[in-house]
C-alpha cells in the first residue's frame, strides 16, 4: 500500500515495479484528492498513478483501497476501473469504503467540497447501493454504457467497524480490515465475517504497517493464525526500496 501523502507519482511507480520485481501480491493505493487529511502538503490522484503502474508491471493485482463512495458516482468509478482492466487484464480489484463519519481527521476532504456526510448507518445502506449499482454497470443492465464489457472485477470493501464487515461478508468480494491492537478481537470478528460469507470464496487482508526492521516486514504468523488471507503493509514516501526488496526476499526463502 503505496501513500500517496507528499510522494512524487514517478516515485510511485518505481516503487510499484520493485515490488512487482521481487514477488509481492499486489500493489494499491489510498484513494484522497489532498494531503489534509495527513497533515502533507499534497496527495496523487490514484487511477492516474494505477494507470502508470498497469502498464508498467505484469503480475502484480493492482487497485485503490478504497475508493470513497461518498466523493465517486458509480458510474464514475466504475469507467476507472474499467480503464484499469483493459490495461492490466485479471490483475484489477475495485475496493471501495463508505466516507468518513462526521467530525473525524477524513471528513476534511468532504467539508473542502461541500460533500454532506451521513450517520454510520445510512452510509452503510449507501455503499450496499453502490456495490449493485457497480454490478449492473458492469452487467449493462439498463444503465450508461460507460465501460467495454469486462469481467466484473472483485470488489473488497474497507471496514473499521464489525457492522461494515458484515456488510461486506453478504455484498462484495472481499474485505481489507485494519489490525487494530486486539488481535482475539480480530480474530473473532473474521471468524464472524467467515460465517456471514457462508462457504464463498471471501478474501480477508488485513491491513498494517510494513515494519521494515523485521526480516519480514512484520510478523505474518499471527494474521495466519487468525484467518487473514493475506497482509496488505501501508508504506509511506519516501519508500524504502532496498528494504522492500530484502523483505520480499525473505519472504520467498521463509
Amino acid at each position: 500500500m503505496l501513500s500517496p501523502f507528499g510522494a512524487d507519482p514517478a516515485e510511485m511507480v518505481a516503487a510499484a515495479v520493485a515490488a512487482d520485481r521481487v514477488g509481492f501480491a499486489g500493489v494499491y493505493t489510498y484513494d484522497h484528492f489532498s494531503g489534509l487529511v495527513a497533515g502533507k502538503p499534497w496527495s496523487r490522484d490514484p487511477f492516474a498513478v494505477l494507470g502508470a503502474v498497469a502498464v508498467s508491471t505484469s503480475r502484480v493485482r493492482l487497485g485503490v483501497l478504497v475508493a470513497n463512495m461518498v466523493n465517486r458516482h458509480p458510474a464514475q468509478l466504475a469507467c476507472a476501473v474499467d480503464t484499469l482492466q483493459a490495461l492490466a487484464p485479471g490483475r484489477v480489484i475495485c475496493g471501495i469504503g463508505a466516507g468518513a463519519s462526521p467530525g473525524t481527521a477524513f471528513a476534511a476532504e468532504h467539508d473542502a467540497i461541500g460533500r454532506s456526510l451521513e450517520r454510520a448507518a445510512e452510509r452503510r445502506t449507501r455503499l450496499v447501493a453502490t456495490i449493485d449499482r457497480l454490478r449492473a454497470i458492469w452487467r449493462g443492465d439498463g444503465v450508461p454504457a460507460v465501460v467495454d464489457g469486462p469481467d466484473a472485477p472483485p470488489i473488497i470493501v474497507g471496514a473499521s467497524s464489525a457492522a461494515t464487515g458484515m456488510l461486506a461478508a453478504s455484498h462484495a468480494d472481499g474485505l481489507n480490515l485494519q489490525r487494530g491492537r486486539d488481535d482475539a478481537l480480530l480474530s473473532s470478528r473474521i471468524e464472524a465475517i467467515r460465517e456471514g460469507a457462508a462457504g464463498r470464496p471471501f478474501e480477508i487482508s488485513v491491513f498494517d504497517a510494513l515494519d521494515i526492521a523485521h526480516p519480514l516486514g512484520g510478523d505474518p504468523v499471527p494474521l495466519v493464525a487468525i484467518g487473514a488471507d493475506r497482509r496488505t503493509l501501508h508504506v509511506s514516501a519516501p519508500y524504502p526500496i532496498e528494504a522492500i526488496e530484502r523483505i520480499a526476499a525473505n519472504l520467498a526463502a521463509s
